[in-house]
């Protein structure tokens, strides 16, 4: 899929959301200044806000911060999400931004076994006849002691069928990428996060129909393409999913820790854990449901439709 190199996204997202504030403005029937005395009313975030504000941000001459949009998107029961996804320039920017990453001068694969060849993804569901293979290799890449013991066979383990596990191939079956994810409840996690107990205690006291938090253990790629489209499959997840409240890292990854900082999301804690006479860091994040959508890179990342990332589509 080619594209030219667009103008910086910001242009993008000044024009969806101009066009949604018009659009909201006259459905409630407001004037400038009765959408400036409701705004003022519902949030403190707008005490200092006048019309000349509105104007501006309704004519796409600058616009307010994510954190804003996302706060005028709720008091209008609406969400970013669904604001952004419905725009087709600024999935296909965001698109665009992920494709192009390739050819960027930032983008160095020293991998050996992949040069940029077409690759696709796959849901590999527990019952997949290498389900046990391909996990074990994500938790081994992962270096993770609390993904799993190692004297535990995969395949005894019924509670992993929780797990979601995302791999890309290129080369018929050379493994480029993963992700592995599972959808918990906020006490089970933080009981998690407070402790060293290993990832079946934490799948094990899980109650599937109270999960409200999506849990990532691992994501990488061989490559930014790659590594983004990971990314974008379980936040693609987040955002289609109402119930889901929060999104989690919990990593030793220094990499994908590294990642995350620079997407200026910050560390909930850091847990060392010792693992065969060596101290392990593992790092915990999480975010609300809002901060996810009002972070500029996770939000272009959650409108990418799987299809639209490679041939082949991917059925969780």
């Amino acid at each position: 899929m080619g594209y030219k190199k667009y103008a910086y996204p910001k242009a993008v997202i000044m024009k969806v959301f101009s066009s949604f504030l018009r659009k909201i403005r006259t459905e409630h029937d407001l004037s400038q200044e009765g959408l400036r005395a409701l705004l003022n009313d519902k949030s403190h975030s707008f005490d200092s806000l006048d019309t000349i504000s509105i104007s501006r941000w309704e004519r796409g001459i600058n616009t307010p911060s994510l954190t804003k949009q996302a706060e005028i998107a709720e008091i209008f029961d609406d969400n970013l999400f669904n604001i952004y996804s419905s725009d087709t320039d600024f999935v296909e920017e965001c698109i665009h931004s992920i494709q192009f990453a390739v050819g960027d001068k930032n983008d160095k694969t020293t991998h050996p076994y992949y040069q940029d060849e077409q690759y696709h993804s796959e849901y590999i569901a527990p019952e997949h006849v290498n389900f046990e293979r391909y996990l074990k290799l994500c938790l081994r890449y992962e270096g993770n002691p609390r993904l799993l013991p190692t004297y535990q066979q995969i395949s005894s383990a019924e509670v992993l069928k929780q797990l979601t596990l995302i791999s890309a191939f290129c080369n018929e079956n050379q493994l480029v990428g993963h992700c592995l994810f599972c959808k918990v409840n906020s006490k089970a996690l933080f009981e998690f996060m407070n402790s060293t107990t290993g990832i079946l205690d934490l799948l094990n006291i899980v109650k599937q129909d109270s999960a409200n938090v999506l849990v990532v253990f691992s994501s990488f790629g061989v490559s930014a393409k790659i590594d983004n489209h990971m990314m974008s499959i379980y936040l693609n997840q987040l955002a289609l999913d109402d119930t889901i409240e929060y999104l989690s890292f919990s990593t030793c990854d220094s990499k994908l820790k590294q990642k995350l900082m620079q997407m200026k999301i910050p560390m909930f804690k850091v847990k060392p854990i010792e693992h065969q006479a060596k101290m392990i860091q593992n790092y915990s994040f999480i975010m609300s449901r809002s901060e996810v959508m009002a972070n500029r890179n996770m939000l272009m990342l959650s409108v990418i439709p799987t299809q639209y990332m490679q041939p082949k589509t991917i059925e969780i």
